[in-house]
């Protein structure tokens, strides 16, 4: 049975937080942008479910099953669900941002 990946509500959000702010400048290119990201997330999250690595700012902390691949600049956060075969995108957020503000922690 193949990986699955489910895109949660907060990372649709954060989806178009980032397609709005790049379609300021070119629509094409935040269209462009968005399937990139979306492309290589799956792509990677597929084909190697244990890719990336635990996320810095949860290391002994409730969250610290969480992991993150990171996308020019933008970091994914996902929960990988092994025993169901399943990897939830938590958030997309850009590298820059206070993560645990961003997330609501």
């Amino acid at each position: 049975m193949a990986t699955k990946i489910v895109w949660s509500k907060r990372s649709e959000c954060n989806l178009k937080n980032i397609f709005d702010y790049i379609s300021r400048d070119s629509e094409i290119y935040a269209i462009r942008f968005i399937t990139k990201l979306i492309q290589h997330t799956e792509s990677e999250l597929i084909n190697f479910p244990q890719i990336g690595r635990k996320v810095p700012e949860f290391y002994n902390t409730p969250l610290d099953f969480l992991k993150e691949i990171i996308f020019k600049g933008y970091r994914i956060i996902y929960q990988p669900q092994i025993e169901l075969k399943q990897i939830t995108i938590i958030a997309v957020l850009n590298g820059r941002m206070n993560i645990q503000k961003s997330m609501g922690i």
